[in-house]
């Protein structure tokens, strides 16, 4: 199995040198601004440290994807006739690695000083036949790439249970309104609404759209409202007074633009763009539709103290050719009270996450291309969940958790159905990062020792001489090494460097 797998190493090993080299010529056209995802303590999967990853399930997942990785070297070692000493876990004081001491002569022919060459293996090593090396050429790269093809087995494995049982033991009740933001100082945020509430009901009225939901408010204007419903498992009630609706409510404004620059800032109300009355979004969403980058506007506001005043501003450019001022989609709301309400479809929600992997098309190009897409979207769902852009699998640990149930064989184990599936996602996510990063043709990483041996072999059919076959497999692991460690450095330091002299 270990060797029918190997393809799958040299696979991985030149799409990461790939993708890594094609980040660093995408940065130097464009550099980004320093942000989360170019964060240095984001740049490694450490959980606790890293901001996408959390913590529980970080670390029972990294424990896993580490000893899986390591047992792979032992097994494929022992399966070889090589010597393995002892095995385990880097506790300082958390579990920071794992390692399997094979025994560095028999496997690389030549011994390193101190401990930590037994975890990462030698620089140099020795010619298979020389030395004390009992380990072939091939063998040698079995055991190496045996880690790498573990961690994907593994990461295969638990996607297949999370993708298959595991998510079709979990079912959605009906769309519900929940709160997608809150203004600080509005009223419904000092009655005490966060974010993901559930609403269920207004006064004792069950409501099922948000234009039901606004409607509602402003026939009750300059009264009090009960909105009720759940915030995670908790049934929750606020009585929130409704104060008379001018305008639409600012919930935030995005740094850096026109509207934040200006002075404009969650908790006001905006009355009107360049004089025209704005009651409504779609009033605010029909003038913009009208505007250019560039142009001048004046906004009047309402500010927190109920006075009335206006600001001017450039309009910049956003996704869409017309004028963006800084509103995000979640930053203007219909109401007074401070909130913007959506529906969340659970069960569309379900059914997405459900079919990520599902084939879709024709054709087997179809197919591939449908696979590779969920393979992608796997891969940058954490990243793209902390940035706010999608709803993966931390909605089974949010306040939206409360919409699913267990069904099935699941019935019995209530919540505890939600923690297997986090549990899977995240070894599997790590398992599959962990091997193929560890791909990578850099020494001390395993794809940098394949990519030895193997570079050794390729120059040796060529060149005779054996003390030139070592130079010349030495120059260019080398080269190798120091260009891919430059390029991580790089697209670590690069943001910061560039806009800090901009």
């Amino acid at each position: 199995l270990f060797t029918l797998c190997m393809p799958l190493v040299f696979v991985s090993m030149i799409g990461m040198m790939a993708l890594t080299l094609l980040t660093v010529v995408i940065m130097m056209v464009k550099m980004p601004a320093p942000s989360a995802v170019t964060a240095p303590q984001n740049i490694l999967v450490i959980p606790g440290v890293n901001q996408f990853v959390p913590f529980v399930w970080g670390w029972i997942a990294l424990v896993v994807a580490m000893v899986v990785h390591e047992l792979g070297h032992a097994v494929m070692a022992r399966a070889e006739g090589l010597r393995v000493k002892s095995m385990g876990l880097l506790l300082i004081p958390v579990p920071l690695g794992a390692f399997a001491e094979i025994d560095e002569e028999e496997l690389f022919g030549t011994k390193s000083e101190g401990k930590t060459a037994e975890v990462l293996g030698p620089m140099d090593t020795k010619a298979a036949g020389e030395g004390a090396r009992k380990a072939s050429s091939m063998a040698q790269v079995r055991i190496l790439g045996a880690g790498v093809i573990s961690n994907l087995l593994i990461a295969v494995l638990a996607f297949a249970l999370l993708f298959g049982p595991v998510l079709g033991a979990i079912a959605a009740t009906n769309s519900d309104m929940v709160v997608v933001n809150v203004a600080p100082g509005t009223p419904a945020y000092d009655a005490g609404i966060h974010t993901d509430m559930i609403i269920r009901s207004v006064d004792g009225v069950n409501l099922s759209t948000p234009d039901q939901f606004n409607g509602y408010l402003k026939a009750h204007a300059g009264g009090n409202v009960t909105i009720a419903g759940m915030q995670g498992d908790t049934a929750v009630s606020y009585t929130v007074p409704v104060g008379e609706e001018r305008g639409i409510s600012i919930l935030g404004v995005v740094d850096g633009y026109p509207a934040q620059k200006a002075g404009i800032g969650p908790g006001m109300q905006l009355l009107s763009i360049n004089g025209t009355p704005v009651t409504t979004y779609a009033d605010y969403m029909a003038y913009m539709a009208n505007t250019t980058p560039g142009q001048q506007v004046t906004v009047g506001a309402l500010d927190r103290n109920g006075s009335v005043a206006n600001y001017t501003m450039l309009l910049t450019s956003g996704s869409q050719p017309k004028g963006y001022m800084g509103f995000s989609g979640a930053d203007l709301s219909d109401n007074s009270i401070g909130i913007l309400v959506g529906t969340f479809d659970a069960q569309g929600k379900l059914a997405e996450l459900r079919n990520i992997f599902a084939p879709v098309g024709d054709t087997i190009t179809d197919k591939i291309d449908g696979f590779i897409s969920g393979v992608i979207i796997v891969w940058v769902m954490p990243l793209w969940e902390f940035m706010g852009g999608y709803i993966g699998f931390g909605v089974f640990q949010s306040d939206l958790a409360s919409l699913y149930h267990p069904v099935g064989w699941a019935a019995g184990l209530g919540n505890g159905v939600f923690y297997l599936a986090l549990a899977l996602f995240w070894i599997g996510w790590l398992s599959f990062n962990l091997g193929i990063f560890n791909c990578l043709p850099a020494i001390p990483l395993d794809g940098g020792h394949i990519f030895r041996e193997t570079t050794r072999v390729l120059v040796g059919t060529v060149v005779r001489d054996r003390s030139r076959v070592e130079r010349i497999t030495r120059a260019i692991v080398n080269g190798f090494s120091i260009t891919l460690f430059s390029a991580l450095v790089f697209m670590i330091i690069a943001p910061y460097i560039v806009h800090a002299l901009m």
